[in-house]
């Protein structure tokens, strides 16, 4: 360099050795720079190559992870799948076998069908054959137990005579009537055999048999109303005609304690002060019948038990239960006694010369009891002559 006109070589020097360490400065400033540089290069790049690995593995872990999710997903899928095939199929081996069943049932259910329709047609045919087998043997039922009705109702008696014994010579001295119009109704329906009529007018709440002309009821049945029959009570009115009004006539049936007496419910019929008549109970069942007798009659029936009775009271002084035998023997004789009495009135009255003739023999040929002197008509009632 020059100073003040001249070249000065230290300074040159100096200039130049200060040239050349600010250019080592420089060359230095330059490396670090570079190095600086390269260093900030270098972490750029390792900051950048992590990232890049990072990004890299995230890549990678995220496309894994797709793949994962993709795995999972066709799993799925084909899981679902499967699952759908299998669902399917079970669908398709349920309507199968749904299909089978229907088909399987529908087979059954028309053999079922075939089977009832057969055996309907067979019970049918066997109920057929019953009800005219069951019709037939009602019929032949019907047939004997309306030959059997018919003729037991068209046999009852309904004439009023029965329930009255006439003392001989008695039969036109009174009327004899049923007060009730059912009396009458029932011996027209018996009369015209109207079977099935008779019965019905017989009913009672106990029966619930239909009774036609064409339906008999059965025989117990049958004895059942005419049980009914036999229990129903009537009301027998007896009018004694104006000719045999002024004769002493009484109405009587047997009594255990007299022999013969006024029967339970008897009423008389007057007309002027006189007894013109009478009215009394009776049942169609009643087995013995009243006795209409002169009272001369009647008395004497009456002392004839009295001295029965008297009879038994001495046989029995001397017993513990003397009352109860004596009622017990009279219980005994009087329907016998009764029965004597009902044939001795009813007989014709022997002549008074046969009787004359055949006086010492009755009383030879009279019975007497074992042990007693008592004549045994006296025991029983009258005996037949």
């Amino acid at each position: 360099m020059a100073v003040g006109g001249r070249f000065d070589l230290e300074e040159a020097r100096r200039e130049a050795q200060e040239a050349k360490r600010a250019a080592r400065i420089r060359s230095i400033v330059s490396n670090v720079v570079l190095v600086v540089v390269l260093l900030a290069v270098a972490i750029g790049a390792k900051i950048g190559w992590d990232k890049w690995q990072a990004k890299r593995e995230a890549d990678r872990a995220a496309a894994e992870a797709a793949q994962i999710a993709e795995e999972k997903a066709k799993a799925e899928q084909k899981r679902a799948a499967e699952e759908r095939r299998a669902r399917e199929k079970r669908e398709r081996e349920a309507e199968r076998k749904a299909r089978e069943e229907k088909q399987e049932a529908e087979r059954k259910a028309r053999e079922e069908k075939r089977e009832r329709e057969k055996r309907e047609r067979e019970e049918e045919r066997l109920r057929a054959e019953e009800r005219r087998r069951a019709e037939a043997e009602f019929r032949a039922e019907q047939q004997e137990l309306k030959k059997v009705e018919d003729a037991k109702v068209a046999a009852l008696d309904f004439r009023v005579e029965t329930y009255v014994c006439f003392e001989y010579g008695l039969e036109n001295a009174v009327r004899l009537s049923v007060d009730e119009d059912r009396w009458g109704t029932l011996a027209s329906y018996s009369q015209k055999r109207r079977t099935a009529e008779f019965l019905e007018a017989l009913r009672d709440n106990t029966v619930t048999n239909i009774i036609t002309d064409t339906c008999y009821p059965d025989l117990a049945t049958f004895d059942h109303l005419l049980g009914n029959l036999a229990d129903e009570r009537f009301t027998l009115v007896v009018n004694i005609n104006e000719d045999a009004l002024g004769r002493k006539l009484v109405l009587v049936a047997g009594d255990k304690e007299k022999g013969l007496a006024a029967p339970e419910g008897l009423r008389a019929l007057k007309a002027g002060g006189k007894i013109s008549g009478w009215t009394v109970p009776f049942a169609y069942g009643d087995k013995t019948p009243f006795l209409i007798l002169e009272q001369a009659t009647a008395d004497r029936f009456a002392r004839e038990w009295s001295q029965l009775r008297r009879k038994l009271r001495i046989d029995a002084a001397k017993l513990d239960n003397k009352e109860q035998f004596v009622a017990e023997r009279l219980a005994k004789e009087l329907p016998e006694f009764v029965r004597t009495v009902r044939i001795e009135v009813t007989s014709v009255p022997v002549e008074t010369s046969k009787k004359d003739d055949t006086k010492k023999q009755d009383t030879k040929k009279r019975a007497l009891m074992k042990g007693s002197s008592s004549d045994i008509r006296k025991m029983s009632g009258p005996q037949r002559r």
